[in-house]
């Protein structure tokens, strides 16, 4: 049997799938949480959900996805700075625990079954080299990375696509904008193109076509997505689908969730899955397909990039810990559950000494420039006086 375990995080909701591509397979398993992340005194982390009651505190952290590769990091508790990707790798962790126990087979290599992990389609090459390496720091470098869209469309092209390696759009509505990607044989057709809120979808989709040339007829499909927010509105995320499907006159398709289309997607790949050879053989579809879990634990904004951090990343020490860095002792617990963590979590430099310097550095200055101007005036008045 061949298996896939497929993770995104969200803005708001996180999902874990376990799905098999083999014929008679149980439908996939779906796991949605909060993107909440508990850091309990205890050493553990929790992803989802209220926070726990325990002895001292628990910081709660959530709105950390946009922030992976802001050296600024991420405000948690009692000021400390956390890497953004440290967050969202630690959140991997927590979702991966709850997919336990997994079998020791599977695997398209014979072990046990490959993960695979979605980021952001908009995401820069510098953000998913930070991801990267977080993953890496934690230990977690068997896990494989694929944009939202390229797993979107790993999932119409196994569920619905009649003809392998055709043209796909996709189109992704959050609560700040869209994305539009085009993919074709599984992988994107150049760079994505981002677009604020209040666009018309067709527009946009036929931007990023004539950026190459092609024309709306040259698509297959579109399928749309959601992030966030918006993705809570289905009469709004049909509706995009229904303009885009009348005004191109292409299949148009809302994947599941909205928001469980890309990890899926990335459950199917993870599982062997080929675009270029396939055969429509679908893996089903989740019961939760068309209802997320709700949301009631956001916590905070986005911690602005006016805060007073130092401008570069912490540097690693012999015995740093990540928030990713969890243990192997998972406990139950209502919302999620919590894996143990190092007691250090690497965090990102405070700046106070460096400010004070600074602060002391522009005080000289000043004096110095005053003495300066009064001495210039002293001579200009004894020049007048001379003469």
């Amino acid at each position: 049997m061949s298996m896939g375990v497929g993770l995104r995080i969200g803005s708001v909701v996180s999902t874990a799938v376990v799905a098999s591509n083999d014929p008679g397979s149980p439908d996939p398993v779906v796991i949605v949480r909060d993107t909440v992340l508990h850091m309990c005194p205890d050493g553990t982390a929790i992803l989802g959900g209220s926070a726990p009651h325990t002895i001292g505190d628990t910081h709660t952290v959530s709105g950390f996805l946009p922030r992976v590769g802001d050296p600024a990091g991420v405000a948690v508790g009692d000021g400390s700075r956390y890497r953004a990707e440290d967050l969202v790798a630690g959140a991997m962790r927590c979702l991966l625990r709850e997919c336990e126990p997994l079998p020791d087979h599977g695997g398209r290599t014979g072990g046990a079954p490959d993960i695979m992990a979605t980021y952001p389609t908009r995401w820069d090459s510098a953000a998913v080299a930070a991801l990267r390496d977080a993953l890496d720091y934690a230990d977690m470098s068997y896990l494989s990375l694929v944009s939202d869209a390229e797993a979107a469309a790993a999932w119409f092209e196994s569920e619905i696509a009649e003809r392998p390696g055709q043209l796909v759009g996709i189109y992704h509505v959050d609560d700040t904008g869209a994305t539009v990607a085009l993919i074709r044989s599984g992988v994107e057709a150049g760079k994505a193109f981002r677009f604020s809120s209040g666009g018309s979808p067709t527009a946009q989709i036929a931007t990023a076509l004539g950026a190459f040339g092609w024309l709306p007829g040259n698509l297959d499909a579109v399928v749309v997505t959601g992030d966030g927010l918006i993705a809570r509105d289905s009469a709004a995320i049909h509706g995009f689908a229904t303009t885009v499907g009348e005004k191109f006159g292409v299949r148009c398709v809302v994947g599941p969730g909205p928001e469980q289309t890309a990890a899926l997607g990335a459950a199917i790949r993870a599982a062997g899955f080929n675009p270029t050879t396939h055969r429509v053989t679908p893996i089903g579809l989740p019961p939760s397909y068309d209802v997320t879990e709700v949301i009631d634990a956001v916590v905070g904004e986005p911690v602005p990039s006016t805060s007073t951090v130092a401008s570069r990343p912490a540097t690693r020490t012999h015995n740093p810990a990540s928030a990713a860095a969890v243990g192997a002792s998972p406990a139950r617990v209502s919302g999620g559950t919590a894996v143990a963590t190092p007691p250090e979590p690497r965090a990102v430099a405070q700046s106070g000494d460096e400010s004070t310097a600074d602060s002391t550095s522009r005080a000289s200055w000043l004096v110095a420039a005053a003495v300066g101007l009064a001495l210039v005036l002293v001579a200009i008045v004894f020049v007048l006086f001379i003469l």
